[in-house]
């Protein structure tokens, strides 16, 4: 898959969930404490971390990982929810695009009740293996197989009104998976699961 092509899917992604957010937002408004479901929404940026196994050496790990995430929630009260959720997840390295969809249970926790507040979540799901991208001339190819993913982070909750917030937020990403290499030009190896590091960056919203 080109990067055109994964450009096309993310911004019908973004339309997709930001439309969903217009609708939602024109909503009767919830009383402060009623239990509701709610749709987090985010966009994340990470960079590898640690060193992983490429076969015949070890190498830093130097995935750059763009994601997408939208989770269904029940929120019990204005500082707890929990749910599931699903996403994409691309990862760009040296020219090539390796990507996965997690699918996952979250539970996120603010601290107190503020317009402004902390806030801890994590996730732990499984990493599908959608797509890894092969050219003839290349010899490491890196996340090849699916695996246990998780992500944990504590960060800010700034709410807009009671139906909205912004979410900021530094986190860490852990997906086991696989590298693939060549033995010779034709004949591909793999190596078994190991597991891949990254923090970065996520932004959202609440709804």
């Amino acid at each position: 898959m080109d990067l055109s092509k994964i450009k096309n899917i993310a911004f019908f992604l973004l339309c997709f969930h930001f439309g969903t957010l217009a609708c939602f937002a024109q909503g009767i408004m919830v009383p402060k404490d009623a239990p509701r479901f709610v749709y987090p929404t985010s966009l994340s940026l990470a960079y590898g971390m640690g060193s992983i196994y490429t076969g015949f050496d070890t190498q830093p790990n130097g995935n750059l990982s763009f994601e997408i995430q939208q989770i269904l929630a029940y929120q019990f009260n204005n500082r707890f929810f929990t749910g599931v959720g699903a996403g994409l997840d691309f990862w760009f390295y040296d020219k090539k695009v390796s990507t996965f969809i997690p699918i996952f249970a979250n539970a996120t926790l603010k601290f107190m009740n503020n317009k402004t507040a902390p806030f801890i979540f994590a996730s732990l799901g499984y990493g599908f293996k959608w797509q890894v991208e092969k050219k003839v001339e290349d010899f490491v190819f890196l996340g090849t197989k699916a695996g246990i993913h998780f992500q944990t982070g504590i960060g800010l909750n700034i709410k807009f009104s009671e139906k909205l917030s912004f979410l900021f937020s530094p986190y860490y990403k852990m997906q086991q998976s696989a590298v693939q290499y060549r033995e010779s030009d034709l004949l591909l190896a793999e190596t078994s699961n190991q597991l891949f590091h990254f923090i970065g960056i996520k932004i959202g919203l609440l709804y």
